[in-house]
């Protein structure tokens, strides 16, 4: 099992996404305005609550959010207009409700199916705390959202290439010249934007000089605040493949024309991870350290379980004429545990055995598996 490591709190910007911005930004005349960057990154929040890996939001609210960041309603909303003329996100019809589609993001969060690499920032949940995007979004400064994503992508990277996992130690430089560039403003105002910064950032200045009246910055240093991490709970890896199985169950019920909620497919995913998940933390490979048996076992049991879950509903459609669920959460819940104890069969009997007594050796608790096989 790894050790747990610190790792940033917060949603997905892909790279890729982020270089469209700034391919507007160097070659057009239409540079992306601050609004329009605080917009995308409120869809991107609400796409990590609705755990919607394919860029459909259901229940996005503009004033909601002109509230909370304290924007007004008509500068965010010109922020959305920029998105959608640009072509970043559309609204569109499906199962006849109102949704809006951030675009290609259901191609970068499944690179293995389109070609493509899986390359992100992680931007913190703490921002939507601060001050920050509503200063620069007043001050019309796009530039400083701009060296915010920069930093946020460098420490993404740093932070999985540190040894430690120990944030304080991971640090990043820029020298005033290659800020005054970045922001296109002179040394008081690159100044000013950092002074916004410092509420996510803690910043240390090297190289000052009073030259006359005026105060000269050689190089800044910059560090996260504590804030803006968490400590990587995921002990038995399992956080990427949820995400996956989550992704599955959205084309699921689209194509079984099935209405539902975020709060719905929350619930699917809540009762596989109390059903099984749980029960099968322990369960490991020969080697004592990896997961792909029980990695393998888990997808193809919910993909399995679906499966028989949509020839009842094809079946009852045939019978009945329609089909509806009274809960969905607890319908697949009274699914998985039925089809559990058949399904662990397939796996080696003393595989089963030995998480079972790691499971015990751990936490002196009967084993979750104990009363399934």
């Amino acid at each position: 099992m790894k050790e747990s490591r610190i790792r940033i709190d917060g949603f997905r910007m892909h790279h890729a996404i982020l270089k469209e911005f700034h391919f507007l930004r160097d070659q057009s005349f239409e540079r992306p305005p601050a609004s329009a960057y605080v917009v995308y990154m409120t869809m991107l929040n609400q796409l990590q609550v609705e755990q919607n890996q394919r860029g459909m939001l259901k229940e996005y609210n503009l004033s909601y959010w002109a509230k909370k960041l304290g924007i007004s309603y008509s500068t965010l909303w010109g922020g959305r207009k920029f998105l959608e003329d640009h072509h970043f996100v559309k609204e569109e019809i499906h199962e006849g409700l109102p949704v809006i589609r951030l675009k290609d993001v259901d191609k970068y969060n499944t690179p293995e199916l389109n070609g493509v690499s899986l390359n992100y920032l992680i931007i913190p949940h703490a921002l939507f705390e601060t001050n920050i995007l509503a200063e620069f979004v007043r001050t019309s400064n796009p530039e400083g959202i701009e060296l915010l994503l920069s930093l946020l992508n460098q420490f993404r990277t740093g932070l999985s290439f540190s040894k430690t996992g120990e944030m304080e130690k991971i640090k990043q430089e820029r020298t005033m010249k290659t800020l005054k560039l970045q922001l296109n403003k002179n040394a008081k105002g690159v100044r000013k934007t950092l002074s916004v910064l410092e509420a996510l950032f803690s910043i240390e200045f090297t190289g000052i000089e009073i030259r006359g009246k005026q105060l000269w910055i050689k190089k800044a240093t910059f560090s996260l605040k504590p804030e803006c991490v968490e400590e990587n709970t995921d002990e038995f890896n399992v956080h990427s493949l949820m995400a996956k199985l989550s992704n599955e169950l959205t084309y699921f019920f689209d194509g079984h024309q099935i209405k539902f909620k975020p709060r719905d497919q929350i619930d699917v995913m809540i009762s596989f991870k109390q059903e099984v998940m749980n029960k099968l933390n322990y369960l490991m490979d020969e080697d004592d350290e990896s997961f792909t048996i029980r990695d393998r076992f888990m997808k193809t049991f919910f993909l399995q379980t679906m499966d028989q879950i949509g020839l009842h509903i094809h079946t009852e459609k045939q019978r009945k004429g329609s089909f509806h669920f009274y809960s969905i959460g607890a319908f697949f819940r009274m699914a998985f545990r039925k089809y559990l104890p058949g399904a662990l069969k397939k796996i080696p009997y003393e595989l089963i055995h030995e998480a079972k007594i790691r499971e015990y050796i751990k936490t002196g608790q009967a084993p979750e598996l104990h009363g399934v096989i």
